[in-house]
């Protein structure tokens, strides 16, 4: 007789960076076309899901670890807007439950403990890596195995950035090295292509968050967009020493113009040496590439110092690059 199936499942969910973003036009639903490079990275939050067949609906709690003073004495008072997180429908994990079991018509419910280490408010993609793993865990418990096609569709109608935390499919055998996804489309037509190297970062992140819809309407589309391809060839060079990529991030602009933080840190950055430094996302963390962990501790301890003096003063993480894979485990 086989012994009963696990119904918990614990994952570690990654952040993400995006190493290249352009505008490449408006579209008729009110999105961007886009073309962006973007990398997991070694920032973790973790979900704890549990199905339960006999009971319906979607319970989730969200904690910030270690706790929402710590997020408070390292952000500031004004950072407790970015850490009330809810728990209900608007939350992206929450829809992602819900959807996923409506289209694959899974019975009973899910109980949900998100523990939020990626800052909110960053362009670091927590909120949408945690939607991915939500998805994954549902059909897992449910012991389902869906077209992949399927479960991307699903991950589009819940964020732009859902897609990509989605793949690749981490049931499959085979090992995955490092790599960089190639998002077009709003985000969800995605390419991943192997890079010859480990990445490491240091990563900012001032008081104060910003509106992803705020910097997208004060942002304009190029003339004559820039594609990604001069920046994949530098970055897929075999050349152990070479990081001298043209990175880009068209949403710098409006991102510094809406917060004088932004602007503040991305100066700083670049005054101590951590040149260039590029937004991720929609902001507002920043980051430098480094070429090897001891450059990167080295650069970071420099800007911690150099920072603390500021009333912006934020976090300053050392980050590497990961396999997008979601590192998760059955328990019962």
């Amino acid at each position: 007789m086989s012994p009963p199936h696990p119904r918990t499942l614990l994952i570690r969910t990654p952040a993400k960076l995006n190493l290249f973003l352009e505008l490449r036009g408006k579209r008729p639903d009110g999105y961007h076309e886009i073309e962006t490079v973007m990398i997991p990275v070694s920032r973790f939050d973790s979900l704890a899901v549990r199905h339960t067949p006999d009971l319906p609906g979607v319970r989730l709690r969200t904690r910030w670890r270690p706790s929402v003073d710590h997020w408070t004495r390292t952000l500031g008072e004004a950072a407790r807007s970015l850490l009330d997180i809810p728990d209900d429908s608007s939350n992206l994990i929450h829809r992602a439950v819900a959807a996923t079991q409506h289209a694959l018509r899974i019975e009973g419910g899910f109980d949900i403990v998100a523990g939020k280490r990626i800052p909110a408010g960053a362009g670091m993609g927590g909120a949408s890596s945690d939607a991915a793993a939500a998805i994954r865990a549902v059909v897992t418990l449910a012991r389902l195995q869906p077209p992949q096609q399927q479960l991307a569709d699903i991950a589009a109608g819940i964020g732009s950035d859902v897609p990509f935390f989605l793949t690749p499919d981490p049931l499959a055998k085979s090992a995955v090295g490092p790599t960089v996804t190639i998002a077009t489309g709003r985000g969800e037509l995605l390419r991943i292509v192997s890079i010859p190297r480990r990445l490491w970062f240091v990563v900012a992140f001032p008081r104060g968050g910003l509106s992803t819809a705020q910097v997208y309407a004060a942002a304009k589309v190029p003339d004559e967009p820039e594609p990604s391809a001069n920046f994949l060839a530098a970055l897929t060079t075999p050349a152990s020493g070479a990081l001298d990529f043209p990175m880009l991030n068209r949403l710098s602009q409006p991102a510094k113009s809406l917060s004088p933080a932004v602007a503040e840190l991305l100066n700083r950055m670049e005054s101590e040496g951590l040149q260039p430094a590029m937004l991720t996302g929609s902001g507002a963390a920043c980051f430098h590439v480094c070429r090897d962990r001891g450059e990167a501790e080295r650069l970071g301890r420099r800007l911690r110092d150099s920072w603390s003096r500021s009333a912006a003063a934020g976090l300053v993480m050392v980050l590497s690059s990961v396999s997008n894979r979601p590192r998760w485990r059955f328990c019962r």
